[in-house]
C-alpha cells in the first residue's frame, strides 16, 4: 500500500462472522462495507427472507497503512487479503459499483473468476438433479456448461445453467458423496 490516503481492503473473516466483523470494525472506528443480499430461506415449517453476505467471509474496510496492524487484531478477522505479501487494495469505484448494483435489486450471483472452468469437479445445487456431481467438460460463453457424468464406460453430456453449479472443494472431494456419478 505505502500511502497515507485511506484505501479499501478486503478482510477475510472467521466462518459465518461477516456481520459481527462489520460491527466490530465500525466500533473500532473503521469505515466498513458488508454487501448483503436478500435470500429466501426454507425450513420444514416456514419460509423467511434473510439478509446474507453477497461474498461469503469477506468484509471491506477503508484503512491507512498505519492502521493495518490494528485491523489484524479486530475480533473475527482471520486475515487481510494479500497477494505475494502485498495487501490487496480495491479502488473506490469498485466498492461504489457493488453498492449501486445491490441498491438496484438485480439478481446478482457471485462466482470466483476462475472457478467454473473446464476440468473442475462441480455439483448441481438445485433442481431435479440436485447433489449430483461430475466433471465440467466445457465452459461456454452463453452461460451453459456441459458436465461429464460417466457410467458404464460411457459419458453422458448434459447442459446445466451455470447458476445451478457449484465447484466441489478439494476437502469435499475427499469425502464420500452418495450422489456422485462416475
Amino acid at each position: 500500500m505505502l500511502s497515507t490516503e485511506p484505501k479499501w481492503v478486503a478482510v477475510y473473516t472467521n466462518p459465518r462472522a461477516e456481520k459481527k466483523v462489520d460491527q466490530n470494525l465500525q466500533k473500532a472506528g473503521f469505515e466498513s462495507y458488508l454487501p448483503l443480499r436478500r435470500e429466501l430461506h426454507k425450513w420444514s415449517d416456514r419460509k423467511k427472507w434473510v439478509e446474507v453476505p453477497l461474498i461469503k467471509s469477506y468484509v471491506f474496510t477503508k484503512i491507512k497503512d498505519s492502521q493495518l496492524e490494528t485491523l489484524r487484531h479486530i475480533y473475527g478477522v482471520s486475515f487481510v487479503v494479500s497477494f505475494k505479501g502485498n495487501v490487496a487494495t480495491i479502488p473506490d469505484f469498485e466498492i461504489d459499483m457493488m453498492k449501486n448494483f445491490l441498491a438496484s435489486e438485480l439478481n446478482i450471483q457471485i462466482r470466483a473468476t476462475e472457478q467454473l472452468r473446464r476440468g473442475r469437479k462441480v455439483r448441481i445445487n438445485s433442481g431435479p438433479y440436485e447433489n449430483y456431481e461430475g466433471m465440467l467438460v466445457s465452459d461456454c460463453e452463453e452461460g451453459n456448461f456441459a458436465v461429464n457424468i460417466t457410467g458404464i464406460s460411457m459419458s453422458m453430456i448434459i447442459h446445466i445453467d451455470q447458476d445451478l453449479l457449484e465447484v466441489v472443494s478439494e476437502n469435499e472431494e475427499k469425502k464420500t458423496k452418495k450422489y456422485t456419478i462416475r
